[in-house]
């Protein structure tokens, strides 16, 4: 059964939640885990893209967009459904992925933004009310 960690952020907005999924990332990469990140549109996943490029000086984790996937680790998409390799799956948008419960492990990745506590608020009561194993870290 999955286990899911919720990441609440002091901070509030998008850019937030993508530097928590940055180094959720790395710290996956650096176990040998594949990592599909899941966002809310294409220009979220570009971000996080430009992103993973920058964040850290010293660092560097292979990643694709899901539109130009070969065989990465890491990979970012807001409407692909990955089918191999499903280690840790990080949820940055504010929906629930339907196809969350086929992964080992789920970050979901939470602001201070009032919509994006109410709707990680239920989707934390979602997944108590069905017995999955939960963690809460504040950031």
């Amino acid at each position: 059964m999955t286990e899911i960690s919720f990441y609440v952020s002091k901070q509030e907005g998008l850019r937030d939640r993508l530097l928590v999924a940055c180094r959720l990332i790395q710290k996956a990469h650096d176990k040998g885990l594949h990592v599909h990140v899941h966002t809310d549109s294409l220009a979220t996943s570009r971000q996080l893209d430009d992103l993973l490029w920058t964040w850290h000086p010293s660092s560097f984790i292979p990643h694709a967009l899901i539109e130009n996937v070969q065989q990465e680790k890491v990979t970012i998409a807001h409407d692909y459904e990955p089918l191999e390799h499903c280690d840790y799956l990080i949820n940055i948008s504010n929906d629930q992925p339907g196809f969350f419960s086929r992964f080992a492990k789920m970050g979901e990745i939470i602001d201070q933004s009032p919509e994006i506590l109410t709707d990680g608020r239920k989707r934390y009561a979602y997944y108590r009310d069905r017995g999955y194993t939960l963690k809460y870290y504040q950031l």
